[in-house]
């Protein structure tokens, strides 16, 4: 309170001035109507200023919720996508309908990238989801745009993937033209390709073809887009082509992603 004083004391006169001078504003304002209507329009747009900054940061807020909600709702499409797609690979007897067939083998766990790494040898990204959620190593991470990576390390609330650009990354996949595979590596020189390996020169390959995951494996459905063909060579003489791969996903503008949990641990261990 003596500090509140002291402070009313030494800036009296300063206060007293900026007082006179509300209250000539305020006269000036309520007895000259040029001078009113001004105040008017001028407070009237700061306020609308106002609520429409609040109704930004309101908005933002539901647009984050909204994104969230179709992130969880895409990934169960996602997952009867890859199941039905699978189940559709078997022939079903004609004496059996479809939905006794259907084979629900993949499960979709919708996850947030929290950090990021794209300009390492080896690049790995951390997900907001754990043991917790049923997340374990090896599981397969895919984006709304393509592969990401496969998970490496997991914890009990946070996993860490390994990106698909990391030297230890190799994909099977293949031309959806014409489904010629191989392997998909990354040679560590431009974030936004990759090298589709071991073709075989008899492949019938085009300059935009489709490069999708090839299914021969446990860890990515068949079909997930990865990218198009740049360019392919072969090199000294090989028997195989060469091809470079434009990425489709913008691996530095991860976000949203889904782990793939394949449930059918029998046909993994056959």
């Amino acid at each position: 309170m003596n500090n509140l004083l002291q402070f009313v004391i030494r800036y009296s006169a300063f206060l007293l001035f900026l007082l006179l001078e509300l209250v000539a504003l305020i006269l000036v304002v309520r007895y000259n109507e040029n001078q009113k209507s001004i105040f008017a329009n001028s407070s009237s747009i700061l306020s609308g200023k106002l609520y429409e900054l609040t109704e930004d940061v309101i908005h933002y807020n539901r647009l984050q919720v909204t994104v969230d909600s179709f992130a969880t709702e895409t990934a169960a499409l996602k997952e009867k996508i890859f199941n039905l797609e699978r189940s559709l690979q078997k022939v079903s007897p004609v004496e059996k309908p479809l939905d006794s067939c259907i084979l629900e083998t993949y499960q979709i766990i919708e996850a947030r990238v929290i950090s990021n790494t794209v300009n390492q040898r080896n690049n790995h990204f951390t997900i907001d989801r754990g043991l917790d959620d049923g997340v374990i190593a090896g599981m397969g991470v895919i984006s709304p745009h393509g592969v990401a990576g496969i998970i490496d390390r997991v914890g009990d609330k946070y996993a860490t993937a390994i990106s698909i650009l990391h030297s230890a990354a190799r994909i099977s996949a293949s031309i959806k033209r014409n489904e010629y595979f191989g392997s998909l590596v990354w040679r560590e020189i431009d974030p936004g390709h990759m090298i589709l390996e071991d073709i075989p020169r008899q492949a019938d390959i085009l300059i935009g073809d489709s490069i999708v995951t090839s299914g021969y494996s446990f860890i990515f459905p068949k079909g997930i887009f990865i990218g198009t063909v740049e360019k392919f060579w072969t090199e000294g003489g090989s028997n195989y082509y060469t091809v470079d791969v434009r990425l489709h996903q913008d691996i530095a503008r991860l976000d949203h992603v889904y782990v793939i949990n394949f449930m059918d641990q029998e046909l993994m261990e056959e």
